[in-house]
């Protein structure tokens, strides 16, 4: 049978795909001169998995659903960021458009809100949590959980990303988060901000050596993005707005998955055509670099 009636099936029901055929769906997010690349095609883009040139079957963004799971980092170096943004949430939150949903984590208290279309509840929600400390730094245990989270959901053509907001000072590693985020399918990014009088404190009890367990590492192989305010808190606000932006304008692409094994990590690469990337020399893709086949279903 061939390949296209199949997908036409798939792209008919808005809640999962259809087992008759599997998918694999890449976010990508196109920076030239540190901005935004807006309007590109399908045919702007180049995949290969285990280096093989793949087919771009189906082409879309702004118009899939996203869901978001935001990471709050309450230990105690980060009260007054997250103070500023539960002042900035609802602004931040204007970038959603409607059938996106979000939920709300924090460090060592799993899931505190699920996921849900009440923006202003979320925000209410977030000023809640910038009441509380916690003394924990493990920030992937918290990205891990996260992912499991989003596991637990039906395989959807809705987008999905994690949203860690934190000093990036973790205390320790964990070795499945980055292949729970690709088994997921989901993208990390980071807002990363840090307490100015914390700074002077941390470098003498805790070396920058010591923190181990931060986020980059893990946003470049998901494909994610990190705004970087450094000690400028009073941007906190603006920060958070500047990174949904950036997660709700990405591209989504699909193509069929080859023949391989469930549970095999399988390797991919996303660029541009060679006539866009005259058109924006030296542009960064950022795009995940691998994920984990499905098991059959």
């Amino acid at each position: 049978m061939p390949l296209w009636p199949l997908l036409l099936l798939a792209y008919q029901a808005p809640a999962t795909f259809q087992s008759e055929v599997s998918l694999v769906q890449v976010d990508a997010e196109v920076l030239h001169d540190k901005r935004l690349v807006d309007g590109l095609k399908k045919d702007d883009f180049r995949i290969t998995d285990g280096g093989r040139p793949q087919e771009i079957l189906y082409f879309g963004k702004e118009e899939e659903p996203l869901d978001l799971i935001l990471v709050l980092d309450v230990s105690p170096s980060m009260a007054r960021v997250i103070r500023a943004v539960a002042d900035g949430a609802d602004i931040a939150l204007r970038q959603l458009q409607p059938g996106d949903r979000v939920a709300v984590m924090v460090f060592d208290h799993g899931v505190l809100m699920d996921f849900t279309d009440d923006f202003p509840e979320v925000g209410n929600k977030i000023r809640r949590e910038a009441m509380r400390t916690m003394s924990t730094s493990r920030i992937q245990k918290a990205v891990d959980e996260a992912a499991l989270h989003f596991l637990k959901q039906p395989r959807t053509r809705r987008r999905r990303a994690v949203l860690v907001i934190t000093d990036n000072r973790g205390s320790t590693n964990t070795g499945r988060a980055l292949t729970d985020l690709w088994e997921a399918n989901a993208v990390l990014s980071g807002l990363v901000v840090i307490e100015r009088a914390s700074v002077a404190v941390f470098s003498v009890m805790q070396p920058q050596s010591l923190f181990i367990g931060g986020i980059g590492n893990l946003v470049e192989k998901t494909g994610g993005d990190i705004v970087n305010l450094g000690v400028n808190v009073n941007d906190t606000g603006d920060g958070l707005r500047r990174v949904i932006e950036r997660l709700r304008m990405r591209y989504s692409l699909h193509y069929a998955m080859p023949q391989a094994k469930p549970g095999e990590q399988r390797k991919i690469k996303v660029e541009l055509a060679p006539e866009s990337a005259r058109k924006y020399p030296g542009a960064d893709v950022h795009a995940r670099t691998g994920y984990i086949v499905p098991a059959a279903r």
